[in-house]
């Protein structure tokens, strides 16, 4: 009890921790088990050590951190401590002080004087393994980030990552985590129409444009040609895109010189040898003949055309017969020509005949098939202006000149005279019309 055990002096009193005495807490001034006794000097300032007086001063009981001194009620010395330092002698200091001077925060602490503790949760959104903190700066810094977060307070997420957790390679990138994104152009050397990354997302897929291959599209397989785009085969392969070869033979059966290929065509064009035919050289036609369709057929000529030798197509159908030339591969044939036409092929009638098959006389002459020429001074004793022959090519029909007459021009009337029968007779008059004169007509007969 305070009035019974410590006297009016104590403002309360307790039991001495081996409960074997009362302890009494004194009024200010005053020490001592009941509280009867004044300190030596001031308030506050001295507490009992085994029954003795102890002066509490900065050097004998605070650290040089303290700045003041006092008793506490409990009958001990309590520092008043600079700036942050703690403890009954200002010997402590929190973790989130600097541990050297107390005057600012510790590493891993900012926001002087109440110096919050840098977490993962509060400053890092989460997304951090570890965190410390920038005294320059007054930030929270140095994270160890999880996964691909970035940023002041690890908040931002690239673009190239899934935005969620930050784990992973956003759509369209590959390898995390640096999380390139496949391009056709980067990634399938422009020769495809999409790319994904592959299901590991370890590298690109690419769908490869008509018939290019490999990872990145870049290989244009043999027998196709790349300056089309790997579009169509090169010349002398067909089956796009199987790209197969020509070969004489297996296409053309060895029947030709040759083979090849276009775009234009989907099968093998072959060169066909000799006059083999088809699409495969395979057509020997009626009118070649030989082991290797080599020569003409019989009855025709010309190898390389072999026509059917006619009199109608190669006599101008002007011959009794027609036979081909002597000699293996006939490149002509002989006509036995009618009437008179001549050879090589029975076209021509010459002069001296005529008629539709050369059957008859030519014009000016007679007596076919010697068929003689009229003429002026054989036939005509050379008093004619012109001369033919009759209708039915049998005689020569003379003009006579001036007054000639007679088949042959050659008598001069007896009323004409002179050396071309060119003037009147004896007893005529009047040339050309030589009248016979009388003395009836010419003297009234007087």
């Amino acid at each position: 009890d305070v009035a019974t055990d410590c006297g009016e002096d104590a403002h309360s009193v307790t039991t001495t921790p081996d409960r074997s005495a009362c302890l009494c807490f004194w009024s200010p001034g005053h020490i001592g088990a009941s509280c009867s006794s004044c300190r030596p000097t001031g308030p506050n300032r001295y507490i009992e050590e085994a029954g003795q007086y102890i002066q509490c001063t900065i050097p004998t009981r605070c650290t040089p951190t303290g700045t003041d001194v006092v008793t506490a009620d409990n009958g001990v010395c309590v520092c008043n401590c600079k700036d942050r330092w703690v403890g009954d002698k200002c010997d402590s200091r929190p973790v989130r002080f600097e541990q050297t001077s107390c005057d600012k925060y510790a590493v891993g602490y900012i926001n002087y004087p109440t110096c919050d503790h840098c977490n993962v949760i509060d400053h890092c959104s989460g997304h951090a393994t570890s965190v410390t903190s920038d005294p320059a700066n007054k930030l929270c810094t140095d994270w160890a980030y999880t996964y691909s977060w970035t940023g002041s307070s690890c908040d931002s997420c690239a673009a190239i990552y899934t935005q969620a957790e930050c784990v992973q390679c956003a759509e369209g990138h590959f390898a995390y985590d640096v999380c390139t994104m496949c391009t056709v152009k980067d990634h399938c050397s422009s020769h495809a129409s999409t790319v994904v990354p592959n299901s590991q997302i370890t590298m690109c897929d690419c769908t490869c444009n008509h018939a290019w291959t490999g990872d990145s599209c870049d290989i244009c397989p043999p027998g196709i040609d790349p300056a089309t785009d790997c579009a169509q085969c090169l010349v002398g392969y067909i089956g796009f895109p199987n790209h197969v070869k020509c070969g004489i033979a297996t296409d053309c059966i060895n029947n030709a010189d040759s083979v090849t290929s276009s775009p234009d065509f989907p099968s093998c064009q072959c060169d066909c040898r000799n006059m083999w035919s088809g699409a495969t050289c395979s057509q020997c036609n009626s009118q070649v003949d030989g082991a290797d369709c080599d020569v003409c057929a019989s009855a025709h000529t010309g190898y390389n055309i072999c026509d059917l030798y006619t009199i109608a197509d190669h006599c101008e159908n002007h011959a009794s017969a027609v036979t081909p030339a002597p000699d293996p591969n006939p490149t002509s044939c002989t006509c036995t020509c009618r009437n008179h036409w001549e050879l090589p092929d029975c076209l021509t009638c010459p002069p001296q005949f005529g008629g539709s098959d050369c059957d008859t006389c030519g014009i000016h002459r007679i007596n076919y098939p010697t068929c003689t020429l009229c003429t002026v001074n054989d036939d005509c004793s050379n008093h004619a202006s012109t001369v033919t022959s009759n209708s039915q090519q049998t005689e020569c029909v003379c003009t006579c000149n001036q007054k000639w007459s007679g088949a042959d021009c050659s008598t001069c009337p007896t009323e004409y005279s002179g050396l071309d029968c060119n003037d009147c007779g004896t007893a005529h008059i009047n040339y050309p019309f030589c009248t016979d004169y009388t003395d009836a007509l010419h003297c009234n007969g007087h």
